[in-house]
């Protein structure tokens, strides 16, 4: 697995969508997983147990530890080390074992390979693979050496491993860990960026320059960041294709140029919680390559150094709740064979994998269908602060949506100018870096078409100065970041003369100041900042002539632009006036005739997509969440769900369903949740009584007993 708990160099998503061609095969349909992730000491498992407790899960695939770091079957190659425990076990040989036990079941087999690191005695062979630090020291960590990816190991030896696992057992695919540059290692001491030959020589080639940056904040780090995940892809690509040319019927889960898509689900010692990191994520991949799947991995552990310790229940049942609700196949991850460590959010997990393996027909083929896209900042633009910033805007309004219940699929923004923007109704930019001419063609056309924008911060400002020509902002006159000189200065909400007994928001973050294009509505006025201290002096505010909100219309379509980090601001301060203020314009962009408007708790996650069943509703309880961690959820009482006639027209099924309670037959479809289904004009209105953990409405047409349209 590539994990936090595992510490990975991120590999972010890149623009080159050239290499992610699509091959069909069995990943295609909705499948659920399981990995058990052995230690040396496991290679004596009983495979049969397993596979009780895999299928007992609900799970038809099981992800082994195959080859790389330990090989668990008897190689013969040299660059391999053999599990020495195989010695003890029957026949010698777990791999086959596994293999033979799986497939008389049905159920599937993949291998789990590490290339991140071999023995010292390899690495003593082959200095010329190894990771070297800026000082030239080798990563060594537990007797492991790393080495690099743009060295022979990776780039040559891996296709021998895999020959020869593909050689001797029909694995149905294969699954990379910590597949990158390891900057970090797992005790999380930063080594900095590989100073190998290969990297040099390759660095140089690509790029033009002389020397490679050492450590994050160097000049020349962004430019390191875009040249490993070229790499990446490059090697990927070529592995993808080796496995396909060998074995058409096994497919390989990493990064965006493999069949299966991958996102790893995961707690971490001082990182703060993101609540919304999976249906991030597994929204970016199916809205900007739906053709693929994507595999969530959970782990069931709290962080690396914890791996006896089992995740919160209720926290681990959101990583797989989020993953089905966006469109991805859940997994759960354990260290050691199952029956072992006593992991207490194994049944949370059983029951969410029960219920996607028995509603498949609900969750086969579902892309996302919000009526809103939100832009990912790129990670690749800008790194440091400028990336964190944007990232911090991004969290805000996207969390701030979820809230207000308007639903919103992540547009990755490297793939702005791919995405078919026609089918939003609305397109969120956070404080994006400056857009390249592809994106900013996409978008103008877009708007220009009859769709809507709403841009915050420096989104659509070049670094001119000038701004793309559909938003309503002409020119950059200036810029304000210092946040000492910000304090005491607000942002209007309804314009009045008198400032005090009005509605005023802080205004916080960075504020451009901007020069505005003729016939442009503006909103919101600034209020200049006065003195606030001693209680004696605090007066003085005036209303400003600069707006804090301005929209024009381009085309058949309109720009809105709010010139300042509101959604940072909302992030900071979480006060709800400041997030309304956004949302309020984005969901008057949305209109009345949305797909679908939902009453409920604001601690509840709402997700739209279409399937082969129709259009399908997800509504997640997040009340239980923690500063770091999700715990019990309290019941949402009275959610209503109103569907205009244009989205619920032609409806001739309509289901309510929670997982969480299996049938006397042991199957884990759920049930049927109390609802009143009923018409309002030419709407549908659903009333659901009570949410315990989730519930899935399901609007489509009538099904026979098997889920087959009828």
């Amino acid at each position: 697995m590539t994990a936090t708990s595992e510490r990975p160099t991120v590999l972010p998503a890149t623009a080159g969508m050239a290499s992610a061609a699509v091959r069909p095969g069995w990943w295609d349909r909705p499948f659920d997983m399981f990995q058990t992730n052995l230690r040396e000491i496991d290679a004596l498992l009983d495979v049969e147990t397993v596979l009780d407790a895999v299928e007992d899960h609900g799970a038809g695939v099981w992800l082994l530890n195959v080859g790389g770091i330990l090989s668990h079957y008897p190689t013969s190659l040299p660059f391999q080390t053999r599990n020495p425990l195989l010695d003890e076990r029957p026949g010698g040989d777990l791999v086959g074992d596994a293999v033979m036990a799986a497939h008389a079941r049905d159920t599937r087999l993949l291998a789990r390979m590490d290339f991140s690191k071999v023995d010292a005695r390899v690495a003593d062979d082959h200095p010329e693979w190894c990771f070297r630090s800026p000082s030239g020291q080798r990563q060594t960590y537990e007797g492991l050496v790393s080495v690099c990816p743009s060295a022979g190991y990776y780039q040559e030896r891996t296709l021998d491993i895999l020959d020869e696992v593909l050689d001797r057992y029909p694995v149905d695919g294969f699954f990379f860990n910590w597949f990158g540059f390891n900057e970090v290692d797992y005790g999380g001491t930063v080594h900095g960026v590989c100073h190998c030959d290969a990297c040099a020589e390759a660095f140089t080639a690509e790029t033009g320059r002389a020397s490679l940056p050492s450590f994050a904040g160097d000049d020349g780090y962004l430019e390191w960041k875009q040249f490993t995940a070229r790499t990446i892809d490059r090697l990927t690509d070529t592995i993808r294709s080796h496995i396909a040319d060998r074995a058409p019927d096994a497919g390989l889960i990493l990064g965006r140029s493999a069949d299966i898509l991958f996102h790893e689900a995961n707690n971490a010692l001082g990182r703060a919680l993101w609540p919304h990191a999976t249906s991030e994520s597994v929204s970016a991949f199916r809205v900007s390559q739906p053709e693929k799947p994507v595999l969530v991995n959970a782990v069931a552990f709290v962080d690396m150094p914890y791996r006896m310790a089992s995740e919160q229940p209720e926290m681990f049942s959101q990583y797989l709740l989020q993953a089905i609700s966006r469109g991805a196949n859940p997994s759960t991850y354990i260290m050691g064979p199952t029956g072992g460590i006593d992991y207490a959010c194994l049944p949370a997990a059983r029951t969410v994998t029960r219920f996607h393996r028995d509603n498949a027909a609900i969750y086969d083929g579902l892309l996302p269908a919000a009526d809103v896209g939100i832009v990912r900042p790129d990670p690749l633009a800008a790194t440091g602060e400028t990336h964190a910033a944007s990232v911090s805007e991004f969290r805000g309004l996207f969390s701030g949506l979820l809230e207000r219940h308007v639903a919103a699929d992540v547009v990755p923004a490297e793939a702005l100018s791919v995405v078919p923007l026609e089918r939003f109704r609305v397109v969120v930019l956070p404080d994006l870096i400056e857009l390249d001419a592809a994106a900013e063609r996409a978008l103008g056309a877009f708007v220009e078409a009859g769709g809507r924008v709403v841009a915050t911060g420096r989104s659509g400002i070049r670094a001119d100065g000038s701004t793309t020509p559909w938003l309503p902002g002409e020119t950059q006159l200036a810029v304000e970041a210092d946040a000492d000189a910000l304090k005491s200065s607000y942002v209007q909400v309804v314009e009045s003369p008198v400032i005090e007994g009005s509605t005023l928001v802080p205004l916080r973050g960075r504020v451009h100041t901007l020069s505005w294009r003729p016939d442009t509505e503006q909103r919101h006025r600034i209020i200049a900042a006065a003195p606030y201290g001693p209680p004696e002096k605090a007066y003085g505010h005036v209303v400003g002539t600069e707006v804090g909100c301005a929209i024009a219309r381009h085309g058949h379509g309109y720009a809105v632009q709010i010139p300042w980090t509101v959604g940072a601001a909302y992030r900071e301060l979480g006060l709800t006036s400041i997030r309304d203020l956004a949302v309020d314009v984005v969901a008057e962009a949305v209109g009345q005739d949305g797909t679908v408007t939902v009453d409920t708790s604001e601690h509840v996650e709402v997700s739209v997509g279409r399937s082969r069943a129709g259009l399908v509703v997800h509504l997640l309880n997040q009340s239980g969440q923690r500063r770091n961690s999700m715990g019990p959820s309290v019941p949402v009482h009275g959610t209503t769900l109103r569907f205009p006639g244009s989205a619920a027209g032609g409806a001739e099924e309509i289901r309510v369903l929670a997982p969480g309670v299996e049938s006397s037959a042991g199957t884990g479809s759920g049930h049927e949740l109390p609802a009143t289904v009923r018409t309002d004009g030419a709407d549908l209105v659903v009333e659901i009584p009570e949410i315990a953990d989730a519930a899935v409405v399901v609007i489509g047409p009538a099904h026979d007993e098997e889920g087959r349209h009828e």
